[in-house]
């Protein structure tokens, strides 16, 4: 008898934890995922340092954060659902900690991507956000995390050597702090030894598909190049040894010839009510900003670009150098409505030294 209820205990417990989330509205994303120990710069308060049982220093991982569960959520400050989580969350951390039994086992953080410390700061004093919130500017965290819609909630256990393992996840708003405060408490009751980790990312969208045909993108590539005042005289798609592609021309611009560069860049929308955002930079081989053409740029209730907000960006990107940081400025970079979308942009242009170096080792510039 003995050995029946033993089996049946084990089953119950293996389809409890391989479907922790049955009859729920949350996802299973990531489920047995190692969560990357991530490293963190910015400054935190002693209270802060207190609070996750780091040392004081600028520098700290993920690893390093005391509890036996650490709540991550992964948010930007100018999404909207996460404004409207904030206050959810603050409830969540208030009961927490009079809670005698998960006030010392459950840690709360947040990772806002693409914002820099003045944004989490503002965001924090604004919400009255009582638990640390790090600040991820070049989306470091966000992408190690497979670049998830925000708001995305993870729940992160501590296994006996200290590394963390995913054992829920929510993709979305959380709408009451009911749900979230009966799900931290029954993650808990999870026997990590049964859990085998798995490989892959906790978070897996959808592919990007830029919202136009092959041919169509050519056009515009081409019209990016002809922006230099040329013409564009032969014009291929090129497949970088590290599987990347560009379109490189040559163009005539008016008793020389020179080659000119136009790479798509496609970026998952970072809020979770917005779209993709798709765009067509060109460049020069000095590595000079010749053109960005817009293929799908949207702001607030998926509005596109206004020609006015088009040019402001121009006007702030174009004739710059790649080879130079493109660091966001919200004060004159943001677009009203946009200013996720603008990050983005932002941010894809400051990483493009890389194709270029590439551009330039594998011979397509002298």
């Amino acid at each position: 008898m003995k050995q029946v209820f033993s089996v049946i205990w084990i089953l119950h417990s293996f389809f409890f934890f391989l479907y922790p989330w049955a009859g729920s509205e949350a996802q299973t994303m990531g489920f047995a995922i190692p969560f990357p120990n991530l490293t963190f710069t910015q400054p935190l308060s002693k209270g802060e340092q207190t609070y996750l049982g780091v040392l004081p220093k600028t520098k700290f991982s993920f690893r390093e954060i005391k509890g036996e569960l650490i709540l991550v959520e992964l948010l930007n400050t100018y999404c909207f659902n996460c404004q409207k989580q904030a206050p959810i969350f603050v409830e969540l951390y208030s009961s927490i900690k009079q809670n005698p039994t998960l006030k010392d086992k459950v840690k709360m953080i947040g990772i806002a991507a693409g914002n820099n410390p003045d944004e989490v700061k503002a965001f924090k004093e604004e919400y009255q956000i009582p638990y640390p919130i790090l600040s991820d500017p070049k989306f470091e965290a966000h992408m190690a995390v497979g670049s998830p819609r925000t708001p995305f909630t993870i729940w992160v256990r501590k296994d006996s050597q200290g590394n963390g393992v995913v054992v829920s996840t929510h993709l979305g708003l959380i709408e009451s702090k009911e749900k979230i405060f009966s799900e931290t408490r029954a993650v808990l009751q999870y026997n990590l030894a049964l859990l085998k980790p798995k490989k892959g990312t906790i978070y897996e969208g959808d592919d990007l598909t830029p919202p136009m045909t092959e041919e169509e993108l050519r056009a515009r590539a081409r019209k990016g190049m002809e922006a230099s005042g040329g013409k564009v005289l032969q014009m291929d798609k090129v497949v970088l040894k590290d599987g990347d592609t560009i379109f490189v021309g040559k163009v005539d611009l008016g008793g020389r010839q020179e080659n000119l560069f136009s790479k798509l860049v496609g970026r998952r929308a970072v809020c979770d009510i917005c779209h993709d955002t798709f765009f067509i930079y060109t460049f020069d081989s000095t590595g000079k900003v010749i053109d960005i053409v817009p293929i799908q740029l949207t702001k607030i209730d998926n509005l596109h670009w206004t020609e006015e907000e088009i040019k402001k960006l121009k006007s702030r990107t174009v004739g710059r150098s790649l080879l130079k940081p493109f660091s966001f400025d919200a004060n004159v970079d943001s677009v009203s409505g946009a200013t996720i979308t603008a990050v983005l942009i932002f941010d894809s242009l400051d990483r493009a030294k890389e194709i270029f170096e590439r551009l330039k080792k594998e011979g397509y510039m002298k």
